[in-house]
């Protein structure tokens, strides 16, 4: 979930895996248990990790994603980063990346020779509509419901002096420039924009006629909105979606890159759970599944040809609670859930131990531990002490009635929660009967049966109802994370400018109204630096702040599992997008 999205440098475990040269030919069966609700759902109009994972073979960035194995010890956040329709990384080394007082300018020099799916010329004209679509044209008020402008309202112009390059000014120092072209969804078609800007504007209204047929005779070849179609400048096009069972994409025969994609094509198979994920890679129904989590890390082990890739996730699996409602808006209620807990043994018994408990906040952590501080603190499992904080506050245990044994809040009412997640995920739904269990330890009601929305609802945006964005939930437990070690992907998520609401046009990622002048000011100064150790002390504020505050109780690093074949060849494990090096992959039957 969310544009704070992706996954960071772990361990990686071996079981089998595909030897010898690239063959080509043939058609990869890969598979997700959270279908999109959108193929815009890459940042655009809502943020869905596994839609990064398999739109990434269709859609790049001026800038791609390194490789997990590939980051050095003791990375620089460039590190993070290579090449990908820009020529190199911008950096100041390079001179691409200019400081003048406190305003800067960062030039991408670009491929020649690429095109988009639709047979049109990629040039600094699609770079330069993408930041007017994201921000200079509309501003606020953009009539697509973007999920976030984060990092797009930096820019105040662009240049382009000829066709392969691009000169973005931003109007101050903006430490996390190198995220807003890098990944799946950072780049969109001139071509396309103008066409939806002549419909109205609105891409997910605007029905547009493409053809994709001259980059593949099978691509795509219809008329619907970009949340139906995409058209990019990866290695594979969009050939079909059929919701609630598949999407296809068919190779790139004009592909831009060193080699044309080995396999004929990928299709992701959409799963119910990852149960039904994990019993289709046994039978050789699929060839790859993807975000297994740490629960099926035991069965995945006794897989013979297969082999499991386990990824430190930059983020934590979390509670987030709803500020706005009347028990979760005291701190005091918050802090004893967070001490109520027993995370150790989550980790212990449903995660074979194989995490760790969060700090208090999660902002800095895998990759992203360059901002780490022992300040930080981590709540100590506690009921006992849970119990006193509720004494204290007045909040006692009712001796009779219905709610027997539970707290009354000041009002005389239960102090009683709803808890939602992602529905079919196994490992969630015991947890949550772990944390019900737990809370009823220190007398808080936790309503059963719970009502869990699918992957879709519970991420979609604003505009399409989701739960999270609306805020219509009292906890929501799931996992955010932020790409290539880049704390200020949490800004839409916890500033005040990121409370989405029916005013601001549904945009932010702020679900539990955590508005914080302390915060604010952190999550600013970590972007108003350019280099790793200025920005650190922000980010270390931000997380005191947030750690103070318990808009969310972390409870352990997240851990992203995947699994494939061994006929499987040429997968580099990575962490923020899954399918980053589909060009390279290959069947060795």
């Amino acid at each position: 979930a969310a544009l704070t999205r992706a996954h960071a440098g772990g361990n990686t475990t071996t079981t089998g895996g595909s030897t010898g040269s690239p063959k080509t030919g043939g058609k990869l069966v890969a598979a997700s248990w959270q279908e999109q609700s959108s193929l815009l759902s890459i940042g655009i109009t809502d943020s869905a990790t596994h839609a990064y994972a398999y739109e990434a073979p269709m859609s790049e960035g001026l800038l791609a994603l390194t490789s997990s194995a590939d980051i050095p010890k003791n990375a620089k956040l460039a590190d993070y980063y290579q090449p990908q329709l820009a020529t190199e990384v911008p950096s100041t080394d390079n001179g691409d990346v200019k400081v003048t007082g406190s305003t800067m300018t960062v030039t991408y020099k670009l491929r020649h020779g690429v095109k988009w799916h639709d047979g049109s010329s990629f040039t600094s004209k699609d770079v330069s509509d993408t930041v007017n679509f994201f921000w200079l044209k509309y501003k606020d008020n953009n009539p697509t419901p973007l999920l976030s402008t984060n990092g797009w309202d930096q820019i105040t112009a662009v240049a382009t002096p000829d066709d392969f390059t691009a000169a973005i000014s931003y109007k101050s120092l903006f430490g996390p420039f190198l995220g807003t072209f890098a990944g799946p969804g950072t780049v969109l078609s001139s071509k396309q924009l103008q066409a939806t800007w002549a419909a109205g504007g609105d891409m997910t209204k605007a029905k547009l006629a493409v053809d994709f047929s001259s980059a593949n005779p099978a691509g795509f070849k219809g008329t619907d909105t970009w949340d139906k179609w995409w058209d990019g400048t990866g290695p594979f096009v969009f050939k079909e979606w059929v919701s609630g069972d598949h999407l296809t994409m068919v190779r790139n025969n004009n592909y831009w890159g060193s080699h044309k994609s080995y396999l004929d094509e990928i299709t992701v198979k959409f799963e119910p759970d990852t149960n039904t994920q994990l019993a289709d890679l046994r039978t050789a129904t699929v060839d790859l599944g993807i975000d297994f989590r740490a629960a099926l890390l035991s069965p995945l082990s006794h897989l013979s040809n297969v082999t499991t890739v386990v990824l430190g996730d930059t983020g934590a699996e979390k509670l987030d609670f709803n500020l706005k409602n009347k028990y979760l808006s005291d701190l005091t209620i918050r802090k004893a859930i967070n001490m109520g807990i027993n995370k150790q043994q989550i980790v212990d018994t449903l995660l074979a131990g194989k995490t760790v408990v969060s700090p208090d906040t999660a902002i800095c952590l895998g990759l992203a531990a360059w901002c780490s501080d022992a300040a930080i603190p981590t709540a100590k499992y506690d009921q006992a002490g849970a119990k006193k904080l509720l004494d204290d506050a007045g909040y006692k245990v009712q001796t009779s009635g219905p709610d027997k044994g539970f707290r009354a809040f000041k009002d005389g009412t239960t102090i009683a929660l709803n808890i939602v997640t992602t529905s079919g995920n196994a490992l969630r739904e015991q947890q949550e009967v772990q944390i019900a269990s737990d809370m009823k330890g220190i007398g808080i009601l936790i309503n059963t049966p719970f009502k869990n929305p699918t992957a879709g609802k519970l991420f979609g945006s604003y505009a399409s109802g989701g739960v999270l964005y609306n805020h219509t939930f009292d906890i929501a437990q799931y996992t955010n994370t932020v790409a290539a070690g880049e704390p200020d992907g949490w800004y839409s998520g916890y500033t005040c400018a990121g409370i989405p609401t029916q005013a601001n046009g549904g945009v932010g990622q702020n679900d539990t109204y955590e508005c914080n002048p302390t915060v604010d000011a952190g999550f600013n100064a970590g972007r108003n630096k350019v280099s790793q150790a200025d920005r650190k002390q922000g980010y270390v504020d931000a997380g005191k702040a947030l750690a103070a505050d318990l808009p969310e109780a972390p409870l352990y690093q997240q851990l992203t599992v995947n699994a494939y074949s061994n006929k499987v060849g040429g997968y580099k494990a990575n962490a923020d997008y899954w399918f980053n090096n589909s060009n390279d992959w290959y069947l060795n039957s």
